[in-house]
């Protein structure tokens, strides 16, 4: 088997049903119609910390969506929303007939910090943080950049 150090960069086709099996129960575990926020955000949260703590990495396929909706009880609809919010987010790349890869790069590059900021809003919206509130805080913080200093 190839090394990823090698230039393989994603899971042989042993690995990939177990790691397959092993993030589909990491999801089971963190997604949920009973949690705070809808479940293709929480889907994309839990995907998002599973590619930044390196549990996917750059080339690693992301599990079908239909999979994955299987797996979660979901509708396919919903995870494709959040493949593609994922895509949005500059973390994977989605083509048709391929399936959906972890785009190599630096998840804590400028398209991370959005992402850290979409996950900074969700929690102060659970927190019960207004949006008014937020919308104020980062109006605050976009004026302090721009004044001379």
């Amino acid at each position: 088997m190839p090394h990823p150090a090698a230039g393989h960069t994603g899971t042989s086709m042993n690995e990939t049903p177990h790691r397959h099996a092993e993030l589909l129960g990491l999801l089971a575990s963190q997604v949920g119609a009973g949690g705070e926020l809808p479940v293709y955000l929480q889907l994309r949260r839990a995907l998002t910390r599973a590619i930044q703590d390196g549990q996917l990495r750059p080339g690693d396929a992301l599990p079908a969506v239909r999979a994955v909706a299987a797996a979660l009880g979901l509708a396919p609809n919903t995870v494709a929303k959040t493949y593609a919010l994922l895509q949005d987010d500059g973390l994977t790349e989605n083509r048709a007939g391929a399936g959906t890869r972890v785009l190599a790069g630096d998840p804590a590059g400028p398209q991370g910090g959005l992402t850290e900021l979409r996950r900074l809003v969700q929690g102060l919206r659970a927190a019960g943080i207004s949006d008014e509130e937020v919308r104020a805080a980062v109006e605050d913080g976009l004026t302090e950049r721009t004044l001379p200093r």
